[in-house]
């Protein structure tokens, strides 16, 4: 997902299209059962509390605007990508969102604030991992991240070769089949810890020093029409997709991380990826969305009967919208791949926006559903 930096290269024509897209990316409005309550004013120094504690689970945030015609928003984000957000609270309005949170720190945002960070911090844990649901939603979706890190490995190697034998047309023709196995396990890349910006990082995602990987290589095929010195770097991307694949075999995973990960993932395709920034080269984005649409579905899938058990309506919602996902794509695909990105209009990414939106607004009640009904 490479959350380090905010990404640059957002076309004006597209940018106008991210205001409308941008709304409660994440969240849910609606405060999950057994949800910790958070209330935040707005004030023109930005957040009031500047600093918060919570405890790892459902939150819901309450936030109020406290007379300040400075600040009329409050955000929560992991690095820089948005968990939730609510926008549009001018003097004496308030609002609220629903997030279920990991251990650990993340930004409270007031912007336009004199002080506008904050920091939330998350202590504790989401489960307790004994239950026999937990662990098989656990293992189901640990074979499916093994089963595509081996097809990473598998595709990557013939693409590095035609990288380092400097054979341009057929590095160029293997590049999609290589991305897509790498784009379906995003929901957890966080996990991955650096070897993610090592194989997947843009440009200025990273000091130019370290932008290598996938898109680096994807910028000399693509903007040079060349593979000279990019052998090294093809090299290194081989020897770390074979590191990610000994890796996803004993990493850490939650349940509640697995569903949150695909909510993420899908909100970042919505209010970043739409842009066709992902792949600003070669234009095969559509190839990724996909993959990432697939990638979701199966860390669904995993959580699923957790949630079933739970709320059965939600599940079947959530099957029934990735099918419209799926079916809004499908218009723009061509043999075994897709037209390029650069043949859609503001209207087609639109649309794909809005349906992703819908998919990604009822994913984001999953993991507070799990975490309240383990718990209960």
């Amino acid at each position: 997902m490479n959350r380090i930096p905010v990404r640059a290269a957002l076309t004006a024509g597209v940018a106008g299209l991210l205001a409308v897209f941008a709304t409660a990316c994440g969240s849910s409005d609606e405060a999950p059962a057994g949800a910790a309550k958070m209330s935040i004013k707005l004030t023109d120094a930005g957040c009031d509390p500047h600093d918060a504690k919570a405890p790892a689970g459902p939150i819901n945030f309450e936030i109020e605007n406290d007379g300040s015609s400075k600040v009329t928003e409050m955000e929560v984000l992991d690095g820089e990508t948005i968990l939730g957000e609510k926008e549009n609270l001018t003097e004496g309005l308030s609002g609220s969102f629903s997030l279920t949170l990991e251990k650990g720190e993340y930004t409270l945002r007031c912007n336009g604030g004199s002080a506008e960070d904050g920091t939330l911090t998350v202590s504790g844990e989401l489960e307790s991992g004994n239950s026999p649901g937990v662990g098989k939603a656990i293992a189901r979706y640990r074979e499916y991240l093994e089963q595509n890190t081996a097809e990473l490995v598998a595709t990557t190697k013939p693409f590095v070769a035609a990288v380092v034998a400097g054979n341009v047309a057929e590095a160029k023709s293997l590049y999609a089949a290589a991305r897509i196995p790498y784009e379906r396990i995003e929901p957890v890349a966080e996990s991955f810890g650096d070897l993610d910006p090592r194989i997947d990082a843009r440009a200025n995602d990273v000091p130019a020093s370290e932008f290598e990987g996938f898109h680096r290589i994807e910028k000399a095929l693509w903007t040079g029409g060349t593979a000279k010195g990019m052998a090294p770097v093809a090299k290194r991307l081989q020897a770390d997709v074979e590191e990610l694949q000994a890796k996803v075999k004993t990493v850490e995973l939650q349940a509640v991380q697995i569903a949150n990960g695909a909510n993420e993932l899908l909100g970042e395709v919505s209010a970043s990826k739409i842009t066709g920034e992902e792949e600003r080269y070669s234009h095969i984005d559509l190839v990724d969305f996909e993959a990432n649409v697939e990638g979701a579905e199966a860390a669904f899938d995993a959580v699923e009967p957790l949630l079933s058990a739970g709320d059965p309506k939600l599940a079947k919602e959530i099957e029934a919208d990735f099918g419209k996902v799926y079916a809004t794509l499908k218009p723009y695909r061509r043999d075994n791949g897709f037209v390029s990105y650069t043949e859609l209009t503001a209207a087609d990414t639109r649309k794909l926006a809005q349906s992703i939106d819908a998919l990604a607004e009822k994913l984001s009640e999953v993991p507070a559903a799990i975490v309240t009904g383990e718990q209960s």
